[in-house]
Order: C-alpha cells, then sequence, then structure tokens
C-alpha cells in the first residue's frame, strides 16, 4: 500500500522549452519553486501521519540544481513533523528498490516527472495500470481519476478494467466530501471481489478459471454487489 504525492504544476513539463539552431537542438526547462515543494511536502507529511508515519522523497539531488531545492525545502518541511521519518531517494535507486522491496515504502513524494514515471512503474507491482486511481487536489478542486490514459482502441469491447476508476471515487469520498466510513466501504468491495478470485483479462493470469475473468460490466456489478452488502446508512 504505497501513497504517492506528485507534484503537478511545476518541473519540466511546464518550463520553458523549444528548439534552436534550424530545429536541431531542442530544450525543456526543469524549474520548481520553493512554495511549490513546500505544498505537496506538507500533504505528504500531514498524510503519513496517518499511516506508517514514513515519508521517501524522491529526487536527483546529486546531479540537479532543481532537485537540490526540492531535498533542501523537504528537509526544513520535515522539521515541523518530528513524529514522521524521512528518507531521501535518488529517482534511479528508488525506480530499482521499488521493484525489489514495495512493502518498504509507505508516502513516496517526488516531483512531476519522477512521479509520472514511478507511479506507472508502480501499477505493475498492483498488476495492471487498470488498478491504480489517482487525485489531483487544488486548494479548492479535485480531479479524481484513474492512472491510465482512456485507451480508445479497446473502447466498447467490454475488455477495460473499472477498478481503478471506482478506487477513483473512493478517493473522492475521502479527501474531498471527508467521507472516510463510506471510502473505506468501497475499498473493502473491491477487496472482497478480488478475494473470491474474479478478475478482469488485465489482471487474470494461467490460474485464474475462465468463469472468473469478467468484463467490465460483470465486474462493476458485482463491485456493486459487494458494496451493497456492506449496509452503511446514508445521511
Amino acid at each position: 500500500d504505497i501513497l504517492f504525492f506528485r507534484e503537478l504544476t511545476g518541473d519540466v513539463y511546464f518550463g520553458d522549452k523549444g528548439r534552436k539552431d534550424d530545429g536541431n537542438t531542442a530544450f525543456d526547462l526543469m524549474i520548481y519553486q520553493r512554495y511549490e515543494v513546500e505544498r505537496i511536502a506538507h500533504k505528504a507529511f500531514q498524510a503519513a501521519r496517518t499511516r506508517r508515519k514514513k515519508v521517501t522523497s524522491v529526487d536527483k539531488a546529486n546531479v540537479l540544481e532543481s532537485s537540490r531545492l526540492w531535498r533542501e525545502t523537504v528537509n526544513q518541511v520535515s522539521k515541523q513533523y518530528p513524529d514522521v521519518q524521512l528518507e531521501h531517494q535518488f529517482v534511479d535507486a528508488a525506480a530499482m528498490k521499488l521493484i525489489q522491496n514495495p512493502r518498504s515504502y509507505d508516502v513516496v513524494v517526488t516531483g512531476n516527472l519522477f512521479g509520472d514515471i514511478l507511479t506507472d512503474e508502480a501499477s505493475q507491482i498492483a498488476g495492471s495500470m487498470g488498478m491504480l486511481a489517482s487525485a489531483s487536489v487544488g486548494d479548492q478542486v479535485g480531479l479524481y481519476e484513474p492512472i491510465h490514459g482512456s485507451a480508445h482502441d479497446i473502447t466498447g469491447k467490454g475488455i477495460a478494467n473499472p477498478l481503478a476508476s471506482i478506487l477513483s471515487a473512493a478517493l473522492l469520498l475521502d479527501i474531498s466530501f471527508g467521507m472516510k466510513e463510506e471510502s473505506e466501504a468501497v475499498l473493502a468491495a473491491v477487496a472482497a471481489v478480488l478475494k473470491q478470485g474474479f478478475r478482469t483479462a488485465d489482471i487474470a493470469d494461467a490460474k485464474t478459471p475462465a468463469e472468473r475473468v469478467l468484463n467490465t460490466q460483470a465486474m462493476g456489478i458485482l463491485v456493486t454487489k459487494a458494496l451493497v452488502r456492506t449496509a452503511i446508512p446514508v445521511s
């Protein structure tokens, strides 16, 4: 159970970019401002307090000046959370250790580019990108969606995994609406269906009985039935 905090408003995706020398030279500016790092670091430490009280900050401070600012800022923020353990890892080491020992991570906080890559890598630990939910949370608005794209090539085929969308709804209930009990009920419903051995094609393997490999609609219906059985009263 790893929780990633990926900063979404800075880094190389939003820096100046362009070409020169008749198009033969290209550049993308990797830039971070201190307040951007502070904002995401606080969110990560606050979340860690409700979990295993450990934050791993991922950067490339051995070669990148923007990463040196990142590490310096995260260190400063950590002083406000003495009950939370902080460790730093270079992104290349984190990419390796994420596969070697995923259980060593609790909360991971990192920049936009590194987070983009590491979260896709982490999806394979869960079995598929169709299992990973995400929340893009601002000061007033939150956007909740699976980490994968729209996958137009499988539209209408009934093979898409709906669990990431369902889990994204659980995040919405928890983060934006403060409905923690209801969020946990959705998580429990998904877990119950998986525990019974039901799978969509992307997370099935050779040992999965054919009758337990479900299409998109059937998986959604099973999760809904499992959720209804929790019988949480609606206030």
